[in-house]
């Protein structure tokens, strides 16, 4: 099983695609999703990663033009 890095210049499409199942880490914690939760705002999405250890979140700025 591959573990995907994920911080903040992740692209938002990437982000996206990942699945409850896959392994992530951010350089601080390690682990597989069990539960994706992402809230919008007009700034910007938040991506909350559910692991066993723990939570990752990524912060991504909403472009705009």
């Amino acid at each position: 099983m591959s573990n995907i890095f994920v911080d903040d210049k992740v692209p938002t499409s990437t982000l996206l695609e990942l699945k409850a199942g896959e392994a992530i880490n951010n350089n601080h914690l390690a682990g597989v999703i069990k539960q994706i939760d992402i809230t919008e705002t007009d700034e910007f999405l938040m991506f909350r990663f559910v692991l066993a250890q723990g939570e990752i979140e990524v912060r991504k700025l909403k472009q705009v033009c």
